[in-house]
């Protein structure tokens, strides 16, 4: 498993950037803020599924700035022969896809959701182990820079625990056996419960036989009830027939007594209409004759009501003339008034327009005669500065001005070439030191060999001296060690003897191969150290060659920068273009013989360098003063021409002004002329309007005597008029009322002769007819019908019981049922509070103890070897109770034993390195991230974590064997530079 390569867009400090890394170690390397940690961030974002909240407050700021989305895609090869791609999006509805490269382009892989995408990548990590991925990167993976010393560093013990089972997965059992605390509790209560509600059911059960034979008892009764219903009924219809017989006779008798009653009404009423229909007869005709008296007054009414009708018409015509008179007397003296004002100022303002007229054709001509002369004058000053601008031109083109340009990138490689320089001796001085070293090394593969010799001689010593002892042992039992029976030879006598002289001489040999291994041992570690040296000096030449070759590169461009701005090129171009200009500067005084000698020293060259571009500088200054003056001499005629042309075009506005007033006075007169015309027209108008309203006015002489005689003649025609409306309705209806007299009369006479019909009718109907005998039959109906209703209630109240007791009863059997159901519970919950109980006390209660102290025995040992590497000591570092770090060594001939705040933190950070490189070996992690990991270690421990990182790379058995594919780190620390399989530097 490794990972190839990696693209952020828009995340933090990387707009668009790819970044590739090789298998083995690969060191991130770079200044504060240049985006290190953000790549290992971006990694668990991506592969990992990490959410962007754990690395930054909002998920917001883990986007560049002002940037909407963002994506991360990793690419990497889960194993030999396949390449997968994940791709996740920041921002806006995010996206985790998974795709395979097919050989011809990544194709995305169908999930259902992306916890089947996690699911998918896990496997594919060979992490699949039921625990998120996010939660197997933060805690064990790739911890973050600040959580790196993390749970290590807790100082309560149950906390320390709590969160070291949690990154080796085993705080499941101990979680397990604290949630089953309460299960066995839980279990008895809940028996005890059914228990309590059995118990309660039983009592509920015990009446089911008594309401089983009350059911039987109740159905035999129905049955009776039934019998007597059906008697009841046949009764009940018998009598029905009888009792509707008597019934419809006494309904047909009542009936005609209705109408016979209807009749005499009606008779009684028609003869009060005939009388009241007399009475309005009489009346019409009295009204007929009033009406016939008193026709001719109204006729005259009428007349002398019209009459004064049109004489208020025409008052009315009157009094409008009389109004329009005044107002047109009012408007003919107003408009006489407004003509003699506007002749007169008519008159005025003409004579002063004439006057103004004059004065501005002599001002026009005195403008016309300066804008001429101002004209010359602004040719003139113009060309004298386009000289001067054109002058200013040439110089901006000189080559003098590239030595601001050129000078940074010459001073660069002035510098670089220095530092080589400083460095190149440094190194050579430590290539020189090689050869030493270089025999030194070259032993080591001997003293391997005869040191692995010097260990098996010892071992096999050592396996011998335990058979003997084992052999003596057994002996001095009086047992054959091979034929299981007492020995033979002891019957001679001892020979224990023989067993400790050949156990003396083992020793004796056992302890001279242990000082021979010490010895070689001793040798060993040197030879190895020399190679380690050795292996410097070669990057060191190799490093000193790359220098070479970089210098030669800077001189060549420094040369060819230089020549850009040599005073050969820069001199002539810039005396030809003095003589052009006229300044009075003297360029042989004011730059004195200055000269760059290629061939010194690169400090050397910087001074002359710095000199001879300050001397440059000040004759540009001085060039640059000249031109601002001379062009400021220029431009002042220019300006104060430009100056003058605006007051001449402000005059001249002025004077188009004016004359646009003049015209617009001239358009007012004129309008006033036409209006002073139609005013006339209008006041001949008025006149003759006038007198054709008096000629109207003389027609209506005499109007008023007329209206006073007309009021006289309505005032004495008005009683006849009254008394002939008060009677006209009811003369009118006399016809109407005599033919309604005689239909009335004509129905009272029909109403009689069926009256008398109907009357014999009721006679002959009443004679057959027995009252006593319809209400005994009445009677016995309501007895039968009363009867027939009681049975039916109560056959109802027994149907009703009986379906009251037969759900009673079906319940009570449920219930039965259910009893059987929760006495099987009981049992069932018994049998597993049996077994809860045995797997508290016999499986949960031991499993995490005996898991975390596997795990940290097999660490520990794996991390020993490590931290002995990065610390270069003999100190013990173990894993201990609770977790907690643990160093171990001999101190006045007693061990002594360290731990949380008696150790410094170099020592807790070498020894939380360790522990973290042998957990992620023991959960089987193929790749490990490493955030700033050399913090609180000096510069001796750092190089020692270095090679016990590239000592891991290459599976030194002194160390540990190579357990991971890669390895990443992120340092400020060029110690890892000389281990690593890659560096990336971020700028």
């Amino acid at each position: 498993m490794r990972i190839i390569s990696v693209q952020l867009k828009n995340i933090k400090s990387h707009r668009d950037k790819e970044i590739a890394f090789s298998p083995g170690i690969n060191v991130l390397s770079g200044a504060n803020g240049s985006g290190k940690s953000t790549i290992f961030e971006a990694i668990g974002y991506a592969l990992f599924g990490v959410s962007a909240q754990d690395f930054v407050s909002k998920a917001d700021r883990f986007l560049t700035i002002g940037a909407k989305k963002g994506e991360i895609s990793v690419v990497f090869e889960p194993a030999s022969g396949e390449t997968y791609r994940v791709t996740r999006t920041v921002g806006g509805a995010g996206k985790w896809l998974l795709a395979k490269d097919n050989g011809c382009g990544f194709e995305i892989e169908e999930h259902a959701n992306i916890q089947e995408t996690e699911q998918r990548i896990a496997s594919l990590l060979g992490l699949a182990t039921g625990r998120p991925l996010a939660e197997q990167f933060k805690l064990v993976i790739g911890p973050f820079q600040n959580d790196f010393l993390g749970p290590f560093v807790i100082k309560q013990p149950t906390k320390r625990q709590d969160a070291f089972d949690e990154i080796l997965g085993i705080d499941t059992w101990r979680k397990t056996f604290d949630g089953t605390k309460s299960l066995a509790s839980a279990i008895i209560a809940k028996t005890e419960t059914i228990q309590a509600e059995v118990a309660a059911k039983m009592e509920q059960v015990s009446v089911l036989p008594a309401k089983e034979q009350e059911l039987r008892d109740l159905r035999e009764q129905g049955v009776a009830k039934e019998a007597q219903l059906r008697q009841k009924l046949a009764e009940q219809e018998q009598v029905n027939q009888l009792f509707a017989g008597l019934e419809a006779r006494k309904e047909r008798i009542d009936a005609v007594g209705r109408e016979v009653q209807a009749l005499e009404d009606r008779s009684v009423s028609g003869k009060e209409y005939i009388s009241t229909q007399l009475l309005l007869v009489e009346q019409s005709k009295t009204a007929a004759a009033l009406v016939a008296e008193a026709a001719q007054g109204k006729h005259a009414y009428d007349a002398a009501e019209a009459k004064l009708k049109r004489l208020r018409d025409e008052e009315q015509q009157k009094l409008a003339l009389e109004r329009k008179l005044g107002e047109l007397d009012k408007e003919q003296a107003a408009l006489q008034s407004t003509l003699a004002i506007e002749n007169r100022e008519l008159a005025e303002t003409r004579a002063t327009m004439d006057t103004e007229r004059e004065r501005l054709a002599l001002e026009k001509a005195a403008l016309a005669d300066a804008l001429i002369e101002l004209k010359s004058a602004e040719a003139a000053t113009g060309e004298a500065l386009a000289v001067v601008n054109r002058s200013c031109a040439q110089f901006r083109e000189l080559p003098v001005h590239r030595i601001d340009q050129a000078l940074p990138y010459l001073f660069v490689a002035l510098d670089r070439m220095a530092a080589i320089d400083e460095q190149s001796l440094e190194r050579k001085k430590l290539i020189s030191a090689g050869a030493a070293l270089k025999t030194e090394a070259a032993e080591l593969v001997a003293r391997q060999a005869l040191l692995e010799k010097v260990q098996a001689e010892r071992s096999e010593l050592a396996g011998r001296r335990l058979s003997l002892v084992e052999g003596q042992e057994k002996l001095g039992a009086g047992d054959c060690p091979f034929f299981h029976e007492p020995c033979r030879n002891l019957a001679s006598g001892d020979a224990s003897g023989v067993f400790e002289a050949r156990i003396q001489r083992i020793d004796a040999e056992i302890s001279r191969l242990d000082q021979q291994a010490v010895e070689l041992a001793a040798q060993v570690a040197a030879a190895q150290a020399a190679a380690r040296e050795l292996a410097g000096v070669e990057q060191v030449a190799s490093e000193l060659e790359k220098a070479g070759r970089e210098r030669q590169k800077l001189e060549q461009d420094f040369t060819n920068g230089f020549s850009e701005i040599a005073p050969a090129l820069l001199v002539p171009s810039l005396r030809t273009w003095l003589d052009s200009a006229e300044l009075g500067i003297d360029l042989a005084a004011e730059l004195p013989g200055l000269q760059v000698e290629l061939a010194a020293a690169p400090l050397q060259q910087r001074a002359a360098l710095s000199e001879a571009s300050d001397a440059w500088r000040r004759v540009v200054v001085l060039i640059e003063e000249g031109l601002d003056a001379r062009l400021k001499k220029a431009q002042e005629p220019v300006q104060e021409c430009a100056l003058k042309l605006v007051q001449l075009a402000e005059k001249g506005e002025s004077l188009a002004a004016k004359e646009r007033e003049l015209a617009a006075y001239a358009e007012k007169l004129a309008f006033r002329e036409r209006a002073i015309a139609e005013h006339g027209k209008r006041l001949a108008a008025l006149v003759e309007a006038i007198g054709a309203v008096k000629k109207d006015l003389a027609i209506h002489a005499g109007l008023d005597q007329a209206i006073k005689e007309a009021g006289e003649e309505l005032v004495r025609f008005q009683a006849d008029r009254d008394r002939y409306i008060a009677n006209e309705k009811a003369a009118q209806e006399l016809e109407k009322r005599q033919e309604t007299l005689a239909k009335y009369q004509a129905k009272l006479k029909e109403i009689e002769g069926s009256l008398a019909a109907k009357r014999e009718e009721l006679r002959q109907s009443v004679e057959g007819y027995d009252q006593a005998q319809h209400e005994a039959v009445k009677q016995q109906q309501v007895e039968l019908v009363s009867a027939v209703a009681t049975l039916t209630s109560e056959i109802g109240a027994v149907g009703e019981g009986i379906s009251r007791l037969e759900g009673e009863t079906a319940a009570l059997r449920e219930i039965a049922a259910e009893i059987e159901k929760k006495l099987s519970a009981i049992e069932a919950l018994k049998e597993q509070g049996i077994l809860v109980k045995f797997l508290r006390n016999q499986v949960f209660k031991n499993v995490s103890t005996q898991l975390s102290e596997r795990f940290r025995e097999e660490i520990s040992f794996r991390a020993d070897r490590i931290y002995r590497s990065i610390c270069a000591s003999d100190e013990e570092l173990v894993w201990g109770e609770n977790y907690q770090v643990v160093l171990k060594d001999m101190a006045e001939g007693q061990v002594r034993e360290r731990s949380d705040d008696q150790l410094s933190g170099g020592q807790m950070m070498s020894a939380v390195v360790a522990l973290r490189l042998a957990l992620l070996q023991t959960i089987g992690a193929r790749i490990a991230f490493f955030d700033e990991p050399t913090s609180n270690l000096d510069a001796e421990r750092r190089e020692n974590l270095a090679r016990a990182f590239r000592a891991i790379d290459v599976g030194q058995e002194e160390v540990t064997e190579h357990w991971y594919d890669q390895l990443f780190l992120v340092s400020h620390d060029v110690s890892f530079t000389e281990i690593t399989d890659q560096t990336i530097q971020l700028d």
